[in-house]
């Protein structure tokens, strides 16, 4: 009985250094001690890397170029460099539609992101109702891009109007105050046909006085 328990014990013996010399030294694996060691596998993106500084600055650029071009369209560069409130309304569109611009940038790069992780195997419920989430979002951002747009030149639009008939009263009370008559139809309220009446009527006054001397000269 004695010789069999010592031939189990010698058996159990050489199978343990056997599967010591499988694993090696136990001390060089720490797993257990501290998991945190462990390599962790990140699904690499096709995008480079951005600067997201770069990425707000750039956004900003684009907007100031549209407001600007937006605003030159509809009125004269003076009044845009010297009016107030033109000059707060610029910065304020600038503001709103860098922040759009921006905002429209970043969604598509997180959404080709999350395409390629997909793609790449991560293919948890989770991660599709991401992607519809935030497809969503980036539709109402371009939305809001197009609507912003199209109210800010409604906007210009109105100040040119006003402007325009901000300029028409004062010809008219510049008309008044040298005795003219506001209500003629023959008055011209634009300053350039104003200008072409002064000079047409100078003209005329020319020659009256010439064919008054005529007239003398003759008798």
């Amino acid at each position: 009985m004695s010789d069999n328990t010592n031939r189990i014990k010698d058996q159990a013996d050489e199978i343990r250094r056997e599967l010591d010399n499988l694993i090696g030294d136990t001390e060089s694996l720490d797993i257990e001690s501290d998991p945190a060691d462990l390599p962790v596998i990140r699904h690499q993106s096709s995008l480079p890397q951005v600067n997201y500084a770069d990425l707000k600055s750039n956004a900003t650029i684009k907007a100031k170029k549209t407001i600007s071009s937006l605003m030159k369209f509809y009125l004269d560069a003076d009044i845009i460099e010297k009016d107030e409130y033109i000059q707060a309304k610029k910065k304020m569109d600038v503001m709103t539609m860098s922040s759009l611009i921006y905002q429209l940038n970043a969604g598509e790069r997180a959404l080709t992101t999350l395409l390629e992780t997909i793609e790449g195997g991560e293919l948890a419920p989770r991660m599709f109702e991401v992607l519809a989430t935030l497809q969503k979002s980036m539709l109402d951002i371009i939305k809001s891009q197009t609507m912003y747009l199209m109210a800010a030149e409604e906007s210009t639009k109105r100040i040119a109007r006003d402007i325009e008939i901000y300029r028409k009263k004062d010809d008219i009370r510049e008309i008044e105050s040298v005795g003219g008559d506001s209500n003629d139809k023959n008055v011209q309220r634009g300053t350039r046909d104003l200008m072409a009446a002064i000079q047409a009527g100078i003209k005329k006054g020319t020659e009256e006085i010439t064919d008054i001397e005529i007239e003398e000269s003759e008798e």
